[in-house]
C-alpha cells in the first residue's frame, strides 16, 4: 500500500468536515459495523532442501461508520509475521464514501474492476498473499433516464496508485499510478456498449536496476440478454513504452491485445455456457518471457480463466497457472436436472500458447522465430503447452435427508521447454471425488468426502505414476460446531515433504451466527494454490492453527 502522509492528512481533514455536515443535518442515522480476523499458527514447514520453523500471527480489523449518506472505513492490520506476503504493521486500508442518488465518491483505498477485467480488475486474495489495492479517489455515476427510464448509463472514473509486492518475491515491489474511465450504456433493453480507458506509469525493479514504462490500455464491450440467451464480448488493446536503461537499451512500444466472450442460455432445469479467450498482451520468444518483462501484462489485468474452478482438494492438485501474456481457449460448462432429485454436470476445456518457435540460428547462437499459424484456437501439441480437462458430475438426493455427489475428472496440463523437450513437464491426472452428505434428527449431520487420484508426472527421476486418496469425516451439529478429520495417503516417492500422508483434524465452533472459532492440527500436504487463475506453490505444514473470526453490527 502507498503511504503518502499528504493523502493521510487530506483524508482526515474531509472526513472532519464531512462529520460537521452530517452532524448539521437535522436527523442523524447513525450505523457502526465492524469485522476481526484474527490467524495464529505454529509447526513446521517442509520443503525439499529442509524443515524450518513457521510461525504466523495476523489481526486484521476492519470498522465502517455510517452516517446519512458518509461511509467511513479504515482496516487495522497487525502481521507478526504474514503467513504470505509483506507484513503490515498499522493502518492498511481507510477510506471515506460519499453517496447521494446517482452518484458515488470515494477518497482513500478501493478495488475496481472494469467489465471483464481486460482493463482492469483489482482484488485481494489473502490465501496466496495477492493484492493490488489502489490509494486514491473513484467517482461513480449511475442513473436511467429517456421514456420511462429506459436508457440506463454507468460510469466510473477512478485515480490512484499501487505498490504491487510479488508473491514469489515479496522484497521485489512495483509501482504504479493510473487514470482510468469505464462507462456502460444500454439504449434498449436487451443490450448495452461500453468502454473503458486505462492510462499508467510504472516502476519495475530488475535486479538493482529500475525499468520506468509508460502503457495505455482502449477496450470496448458489448452485452446483449433476450429470453435466456446471454452474450458478452470484450476486446482491449494495450500499448506499452519503456524508458531505455542497461537492460533494456532501446525505447520500445510493442502493442499486445486481448478478447473475451461468453455465450450462455437458460431455461428450467438446462443451461450451457461457451467461454472463449484470447490473450496477447505479451506474445514473444521463448527466451525473453519473463516476471520482469516491462511489456507483460499490468497486475491489475485479470481477465476471466476460463477453466472451471474446484473446491474438492485432489481436483484441484495440480491446477493451470493462466498466462495472461500468451494464451488462448475456450471452456464449455453444460448442467441439466431431468429430475428434481437429479442434476448432472459436464465441463470440458482446452487452453494453449499461441505459438511454436524453432531455433533460426545455425551457429553456436539462439535465435528463435515464430511459426505462423491461425492462431484463434489452441492446439493439443505439445510445443504450444496445452492444458485440457474433462470433467463430469452428478448431484442426487435421495431424500431430503441424504445428498450424494460423484464426480470424474481428466485434466492434462504441459509446460513445454524448447531448450530440452525430453525435459517438459508433462502432467496427467485421473480423479474421482465422492461426497455423501446425511441429516438425522433435523439438527445433526455426517459428511463424507472421499477423493482417489492417479497422476503422472514426467520430471519424477524415479516411479512417474503415483496415486493419492483423501478422505475427510466431518460430524456437525447445527447451528453451532462441526467436527471433522481428514487423512491423505500417497505412494509418491517425491513428495517435497518426504511424507506419505498427513492426517488433521479439526473443530468449528460458532458462539453466534457472526462469531466463529476454528482450530486445526496435523499435517497439510501443500501444493499449488490459485485465485482467479494467479497461482504459487504453498509448502507443506505440521503443526496448530487457530481463527477467530467476529462481526460486530
Amino acid at each position: 500500500m502507498r503511504r503518502n502522509s499528504g493523502a493521510v492528512s487530506l483524508f482526515f481533514v474531509v472526513l472532519f468536515f464531512a462529520s460537521i455536515t452530517a452532524y448539521a443535518q437535522p436527523k442523524l442515522n447513525v450505523r457502526v459495523s465492524a469485522s476481526n480476523l484474527l490467524r495464529y499458527g505454529t509447526g513446521v514447514e517442509n520443503s525439499v532442501t529442509e524443515d524450518v520453523n513457521k510461525k504466523y500471527f495476523e489481526e486484521l480489523l476492519d470498522a465502517r461508520l455510517f452516517v446519512n449518506e458518509f461511509m467511513a472505513g479504515v482496516r487495522y492490520e497487525y502481521d507478526d509475521p504474514i503467513e504470505f506476503g509483506k507484513s503490515v504493521k498499522g493502518i492498511s486500508q481507510r477510506f471515506l464514501e460519499f453517496k447521494k442518488d446517482d452518484f458515488t465518491v470515494r477518497a482513500g483505498n478501493y478495488y475496481e474492476v472494469f467489465a471483464s477485467g481486460l482493463t482492469l480488475n483489482s482484488f485481494e486474495s489473502r490465501p496466496i498473499g495477492w493484492n493490488t489495492m489502489f490509494d486514491g479517489g473513484k467517482i461513480n455515476y449511475k442513473s436511467s433516464f429517456g421514456k420511462k427510464g429506459s436508457v440506463k448509463f454507468n460510469g466510473t472514473i477512478v485515480a490512484g496508485g499501487m505498490d504491487f509486492t510479488d508473491i514469489n518475491d515479496t522484497a521485489r515491489t512495483e509501482t504504479y499510478s493510473i487514470r482510468a474511465a469505464n462507462f456502460s450504456i444500454s439504449p434498449v433493453k436487451y443490450f448495452s456498449l461500453g468502454g473503458s480507458y486505462l492510462y499508467t506509469e510504472g516502476k519495475l525493479p530488475t535486479g538493482t536496476l529500475i525499468t520506468d514504462i509508460t502503457a495505455e490500455i482502449f477496450e470496448g464491450n458489448f452485452s446483449a440478454n433476450y429470453k435466456g440467451f446471454n452474450l458478452l464480448l470484450s476486446y482491449a488493446n494495450k500499448v506499452t513504452i519503456n524508458q531505455p536503461n542497461a537492460i533494456f537499451t532501446q525505447s520500445k512500444a510493442p502493442r499486445g491485445d486481448g478478447a473475451y466472450g461468453s455465450l450462455s442460455y437458460t431455461r428450467e432445469g438446462f443451461g450451457i455456457t461457451l467461454d472463449y479467450k484470447n490473450y496477447r498482451f505479451n506474445v514473444t520468444t521463448p527466451d525473453q518471457r519473463s516476471a520482469t518483462d516491462p511489456f507483460k501484462s499490468l497486475p491489475f489485468q485479470n481477465a476471466p480463466s476460463a477453466i472451471k474452478v474446484y473446491s474438492s482438494t485432489l481436483l484441484s492438485r495440480f491446477p493451470h497457472n493462466v498466462d495472461f501474456n500468451d494464451e488462448v481457449g475456450w471452456q464449455v460448462d453444460v448442467f441439466y436436472s431431468p429430475t428434481p432429485k437429479l442434476t448432472l454436470n459436464a465441463n470440458a476445456s482446452l487452453t494453449s500458447r499461441h505459438y511454436d518457435y524453432f531455433d533460426a540460428d545455425t551457429t553456436i547462437l539462439t535465435r528463435y522465430e515464430r511459426i505462423d499459424r491461425s492462431a484463434f484456437l489452441p492446439s493439443v501439441k505439445n510445443e504450444f503447452s496445452p492444458y485440457w480437462e474433462l470433467y463430469f458430475e452428478a448431484e442426487y438426493y435421495a431424500n431430503k435427508d441424504l445428498k450424494t455427489k460423484l464426480g470424474v475428472s481428466r485434466k492434462t496440463n504441459i509446460l513445454y521447454s524448447i531448450v530440452n523437450p525430453a525435459a517438459s513437464d508433462i502432467i496427467r491426472t485421473f480423479t474421482v471425488p465422492l461426497e455423501v452428505q446425511y441429516t438425522f434428527k433435523k439438527i445433526y449431520g455426517i459428511k463424507v468426502n472421499a477423493e482417489f487420484q492417479q497422476a503422472y508426472n514426467s520430471l519424477r527421476s524415479g516411479e512417474q505414476h503415483f496415486w493419492s486418496q483423501l478422505t475427510t469425516l466431518s460430524v456437525s451439529r447445527s447451528p453451532n460446531i462441526i467436527v471433522s478429520g481428514t487423512a491423505e495417503f500417497t505412494n509418491d516417492e517425491e513428495d517435497p515433504s518426504g511424507k506419505k500422508y498427513w492426517i488433521k483434524g479439526e473443530v468449528v465452533y460458532k458462539f453466534t451466527s457472526a462469531n466463529t472459532v476454528i482450530l486445526s492440527y496435523g499435517s497439510e500436504r501443500g501444493g499449488i494454490q490459485c485465485s482467479s487463475g494467479i497461482c504459487r506453490y504453498v509448502n507443506p505444514f505440521n503443526g496448530f492453527r487457530l481463527t477467530i473470526m467476529n462481526n460486530f453490527n
